[in-house]
């Protein structure tokens, strides 16, 4: 007969709904499964979980199923629950672990959750772009176009308009460099790759490119310039410094800005995109978050006040300035077509102090509960 625990008295009171601290738990059980005792982070989580409201009993179980991030890392102990030892993590009070911890630990659930939606019959590879068919749209010989720059910024505005048939390219295109204040497209930059690629945090991410000195080759307008004017001339290179005068150029009523993802949801994403990393190939992940995850975290987004933008850190201003300017005087003096006024390239100075951790976390239970 398994020997009645605290802890197993404490996971059996959250698997129920409850939301008692385990530090005013006193109340043993026998273990409800064969399993071993989830970790003092799953616990905290579930507990957390449930002062949102209830949550399906299998979603419940799944939580409580699932593993701590992290490759071999162990569950975190309940703090007098089981002995000091010498090894693996310390014993913690869970009501102490710190928000990013929690969310950390909700990101494998989530991962897991994305990756049960997968086809796992593969389907055919559909072509990227279709062949476009003369004399059908009027619009796409009149005003035949590519529109490149910070794909955060521009994949909005390119589904739109083949949704209405507006396809790239054509005969003699004009290739339009999407551009803006830096900060704002560094902040896209890092944006994106939150919801396609391993990423680093907003703040490490804002040092290491200060260290490089660049912001890579998604915020670097004059090379996304000199690369296109290459291939097509220069002549056919024109910047657009306004995304209000984006619709005239296009020959379109309007376009749609960015998607609304605030600081905390793109952390939500980077975490859970840490895990389905090492879990599936890139263009699944970012089929799974692009396409599941952006919708969900967009509803979610005005049930939450008091969200963040991403923005630069105040420390990292004058560097970001100075970048701006380079930029701006780069493109001017490559003589490229310029709509708007070039000194929009430079930062608007808006400091941030990145994501709100606590935010963030609420955004994460919510998926955990399926409220979106």
């Amino acid at each position: 007969m398994p020997t009645p625990t605290r802890g197993w008295g404490w996971a059996a009171h959250l698997r129920e709904g409850g939301t008692t601290p385990w530090a005013s738990w006193s109340e043993p059980a026998v273990p409800f499964t064969t399993d071993h005792l989830p970790g003092a982070e799953m616990l905290e989580l579930l507990r957390r979980l449930n002062e949102t409201g209830p949550s399906e009993p299998s979603r419940v179980d799944a939580l409580l199923r699932t593993s701590p991030p992290g490759r071999g890392r162990r569950d975190l102990p309940l703090l007098g629950d089981t002995e000091t030892r010498t090894y693996g993590p310390l014993p913690v009070d869970p009501e102490t672990l710190k928000p990013r911890e929690l969310l950390r630990a909700a990101s494998v659930r989530l991962a897991e959750d994305l990756l049960d939606t997968v086809d796992p019959t593969p389907a055919p590879r559909p072509r990227r772009w279709l062949r476009r068919r003369r004399n059908t749209e009027p619009d796409q010989q009149r005003f035949p176009y590519r529109l490149v720059g910070s794909p955060w910024l521009t994949l909005p505005i390119r589904e739109e308009l083949e949704r209405q048939g507006r396809l790239p390219g054509g005969d003699g295109f004009t290739v339009y460099v999407l551009g803006g204040p830096l900060d704002e497209i560094a902040a896209a930059a890092w944006k994106f790759r939150t919801f396609t690629n391993r990423v680093n945090p907003w703040h490490i991410w804002m040092r290491d490119a200060q260290w490089r000195g660049w912001f890579g080759p998604r915020a670097d307008l004059p090379r996304i310039a000199r690369w296109w004017a290459r291939r097509v001339g220069r002549d056919r290179v024109e910047i657009v410094t306004d995304p209000a005068l984006l619709p005239g150029l296009l020959g379109v009523d309007s376009v749609p800005g960015p998607w609304s993802i605030s600081a905390e949801g793109h952390e939500v994403a980077r975490v859970i995109g840490q895990v389905l990393s090492v879990r599936t190939d890139p263009e699944t992940q970012r089929k799974l978050l692009v396409d599941q995850l952006r919708p969900r975290l967009e509803k979610l987004e005005p049930l939450f006040p008091d969200a963040r933008e991403v923005g630069v850190p105040e420390e990292s201003l004058d560097w970001v300035e100075t970048q701006a300017r380079a930029q701006r005087d780069a493109l001017v003096e490559a003589g490229y077509a310029l709509h708007g006024d070039p000194d929009l390239l430079l930062p608007s100075g808006r400091a941030t102090q990145g994501p709100d951790e606590r935010r963030a976390l609420a955004l994460a239970l919510s998926l955990l509960a399926g409220r979106s």
